[in-house]
């Protein structure tokens, strides 16, 4: 209902050896943040004229909620991945402060490597982690291989998804043209104030029979330790 704050640990403890059986441990100290979600809201609206909704086989109302709902879930995922962070827009994993990086330029099976090895240096490589990129890049990798002269895609499964480096793939066309992401995505909060509205005004325009509809969806994003995440840009 309110703005939510998520505790994240920033900097761990520290462990140390005793030198005896009576040495006392020494006092370290964890650095704790927040992360703060507040509701930011998209929406979509359209209008019908009363011959189109008299005269539509199946029901254009019906259609057209059912499209306004899709394109409004279309916008958070894309959120999700690569928001701006500014304009009412959620701050995505792409672009975020912290962030690893990754080359893209003529991705190889190296490269797809040193995303994990990016991750993996911040103590966040886990069995949930995967790449998402565009279904264009995953075409990309279905034709080029580990090891030359052998049959090892590094995208090994359709284009939706497959195995990638040997963690989960996924393809989208939420990501940005050209662009990645490797990481936990367990490390993703999505915030929801309420539930996806979609709702039919029929007196938009009473004079001339018009009714419009509305969906609106009040959603965050954060992520909660960003070093759990590589991207990259410009694929060639």
């Amino acid at each position: 209902v309110g703005n939510l704050t998520v505790p994240k640990l920033t900097t761990g403890a520290t462990a140390y050896w005793l030198a005896t059986e009576s040495t006392s441990i020494t006092e370290g100290a964890q650095v704790l943040g927040q992360l703060s979600l507040s509701p930011k809201t998209v929406g979509a609206y359209v209008e019908i004229s009363r011959q189109l909704a008299l005269q539509s086989t199946p029901d254009a109302e019906q259609m057209v909620m059912s499209d306004l709902a899709a394109q409004t879930a279309l916008a958070v995922d894309a959120a999700v991945l690569a928001g701006a962070g500014g304009s009412g827009e959620p701050q995505g994993i792409i672009g975020l402060s912290g962030v690893g990086t990754f080359t893209g330029t003529s991705l190889d099976y190296a490269a797809l490597l040193n995303a994990q090895a990016d991750v993996a240096a911040a103590n966040a490589l886990t069995e949930t982690c995967g790449y998402v990129f565009t279904p264009a890049v995953a075409a990309l990798l279905m034709a080029r291989v580990k090891y030359s002269n052998t049959a090892s895609p590094l995208w090994d499964g359709n284009m939706l998804e497959a195995t990638c480096a040997g963690f989960k793939g996924m393809s989208s066309n939420q990501v940005p043209s050209a662009k990645g992401i490797f990481g936990d995505w367990q490390q993703v909060i999505v915030g929801e104030w309420g539930i996806l509205q979609v709702e039919v005004n029929p007196y938009a325009n009473f004079a001339a029979g018009i009714m419009g509809v509305r969906a609106m969806y009040s959603v965050d994003v954060g992520v909660r330790y960003a070093a759990a995440f590589s991207t990259t840009s410009s694929i060639t």
